[in-house]
């Protein structure tokens, strides 16, 4: 597994679902440890951004709205990881058609050890139509992946 200098680096998917927030948590009830490096990103849905837009919205709205609620994310996750001793956790938004593509591709631009994402619980009719992020992580990632799918009793003080 690769490791930075003093630990595992570590990307951790997120977006603005509450699975994504279970898995930050799990993630530092489980896996984390001082010495290691974490890597958030986030990479926009823009085709449910699209499906968020009242009727008659432009196109420009769309990017607006991808990019406050990417800087809201952001925030949340830097405060959370700051309150919990993670002082030097980085945050990345790159932009791509493809959410898993762009993170692997980031894991291997920071040489992750490690991918921990969260898994929604999607149907099998919408997974084969919409496909699975955290699935195709799983399946074309060349570094392990951890992904998380339940969100019942974890509790951790903020």
């Amino acid at each position: 597994m690769a490791t930075g200098k003093t630990g595992l680096v570590v990307v951790l998917g997120v977006d603005p679902s509450e699975h994504s927030e279970f898995t930050f948590k799990w993630y530092l009830n489980h896996i984390h440890r001082p010495e290691n490096k974490l890597h958030i990103i986030h990479v926009p849905d823009h085709t449910r951004d699209i499906s968020r837009l009242l009727p008659g919205s432009k196109g420009h709205d769309i990017t607006d709205a991808s990019r406050q609620m990417a800087d809201v994310l952001m925030e949340n996750y830097l405060q959370w990881c700051s309150q919990h001793g993670i002082g030097d956790a980085k945050f990345a938004r790159p932009h791509g058609h493809d959410q898993w593509h762009e993170i692997i591709k980031y894991a291997e631009l920071v040489g992750a050890g490690l991918i921990v994402i969260g898994s929604r619980g999607q149907g099998k009719l919408r997974r084969t139509f919409m496909g699975s992020v955290s699935d195709s992580v799983l399946h074309h990632s060349h570094v392990p992946v951890l992904v998380c799918r339940s969100k019942d009793n974890v509790q951790l003080s903020h």
